[in-house]
């Protein structure tokens, strides 16, 4: 603004203008300086909008044809590709494009974990394992039947693998329990009861129907250990592990096999024991299968300690360890997987990380894992909550909210006792 001349100036003026005097024109700097720093503001409020306030989103139109770019991708099974444009949408279809990067990314680790199955070496896959890698490639399937890598080829493979480990351990367990039954009995005729025990129970642990010279091996091991009981001079003719007499090389690879057994079953006590009592030609393989049993253990013994600890992540990475060492071993380190990730989904629902809480609890629902009442709910419990904390600006979410939530219902999920926003609860409760 102007600034109005003072007494004085006024005064100087009307001088100037009755006396006809020379005066020099009154100058007014204030107005110069203020129009100066007036721009100035002006100038510096423009450099500062533009560095700080950010780009504008794409347009709507622009966000359309990007994620129709990306379900090509994914059609196509490009992956890198389509998870690179997915992560770049928002909007109305920022809620379909993370389904389709938790898809990718479950996907992925479905295959990986099989194919790393499938590339051991054969003395390392067995039945059980090969089923965990069955399973993992139809999970695979499921999500994308003509996904990359193949999954229905590598399914079939997988079974016709397990096909021929069954059939081969078939195979060596009759000869073995033959073999075996044989020496019981000729242990029993020269009165060797302690011996035709250890032969005729080994038979009994696996095939307790077992005919060993007509009668049923559960029978003969029991007959044998109480003749054994009264026959003390048995002691000192019979060997501690049911290895037979040295140099007998077929009984050797059979005591091999019989501590393969207890390990499939899980009996890693027995499994132990026999493998720590094998000859020297079947020590490398028995050295294998004993570090595998300590593996395991200290992976379920981690993930048990990381679990009490509340370290959910790190608890899961250690059961998934365990998995890849053997699926269906003694703790079920499937299932405590599964417990871990819905506990770090819970964890994270409460601390307000509802995208992570979505993912997490999405992967309990694609396992079918136990408490899937509980997983439902708050699956649709993280949704809701971000559909209001986003403004309630995507309706899709709010309907994948609500399609969670009426799962856990149906299947009869009681909210009492759980610590819920009451505007969820009471969603809940008008279903």
């Amino acid at each position: 603004m102007r600034r109005w001349p003072s007494p004085e100036e006024r005064k100087h003026y009307s001088h100037c203008q009755t006396s006809h005097a020379h005066c020099a024109p009154i100058r007014y700097p204030v107005l110069r300086d203020l129009r100066v720093h007036l721009l100035t503001r002006i100038l510096a409020a423009l450099l500062f909008a533009l560095a700080v306030c950010p780009a504008r989103a794409l347009p709507q139109s622009d966000q359309d044809a990007l994620f129709a770019q990306a379900v090509e991708a994914y059609n196509n099974n490009q992956f890198p590709s389509a998870l690179s444009k997915f992560q770049q949408i928002s909007g109305a279809h920022a809620q379909e494009a993370q389904q389709y990067i938790d898809k990718m990314k479950a996907y992925q680790e479905a295959m990986s974990l099989a194919k790393g199955i499938m590339e051991r070496s054969a003395d390392e896959r067995d039945a059980s394992s090969l089923e965990y890698a069955i399973q993992q490639f139809e999970r695979a399937r499921k999500i994308k039947p003509d996904g990359p890598w193949q999954p229905a080829d590598q399914l079939a493979k997988a079974r016709d693998l397990k096909a021929q480990v069954e059939q081969a351990r078939a195979k060596i367990s009759k000869a073995m329990d033959t073999d075996f039954c044989t020496k019981a009995l000729a242990a029993a005729a020269e009165h060797h009861f302690k011996e035709a025990a250890q032969f005729s129970c080994a038979v009994a642990n696996d095939n307790p129907g077992y005919s060993c010279g007509g009668d049923e091996a559960v029978h003969v091991c029991q007959l044998n250990t109480e003749l054994a009981k009264m026959d003390k001079s048995t002691t000192e003719k019979a060997p501690k592990e049911p290895n037979v007499p040295g140099g007998d090389t077929t009984a050797h690879s059979a005591v091999l096999d019989k501590a393969k057994a207890a390990y499939d079953r899980n009996d890693f006590e027995r499994a132990r024991s026999l493998f720590q009592h094998v000859e020297a030609d079947s020590k490398p393989a028995a050295a294998d299968f004993l570090d595998k049993i300590s593996r395991y253990n200290d992976a379920i013994a981690n993930g048990e300690k990381l679990s009490r600890n509340n370290q959910y992540d790190q608890a899961r990475a250690a059961f998934l360890a365990a998995v890849a060492i053997k699926p269906d071993g003694p703790g079920d380190p499937q299932n405590r997987a599964s417990a871990m990730e819905l506990f770090l989904g819970l964890d994270q629902f409460y601390s307000g990380d509802y995208a992570s809480a979505i993912q997490h609890l999405q992967n309990c629902a694609r396992s079918g894992s136990q408490k899937q009442p509980l997983v439902h709910f708050y699956l649709g419990a993280s949704k809701l909550a971000r559909f209001f904390v986003t403004g309630s600006e995507d309706p899709t979410l709010r309907e994948d909210a609500l399609n969670d939530l009426k799962q856990a219902k149906q299947a009869g999920f009681k909210t009492a006792g759980q610590d819920v926003s009451p505007k969820i609860l009471e969603v809940y409760k008008t279903l």
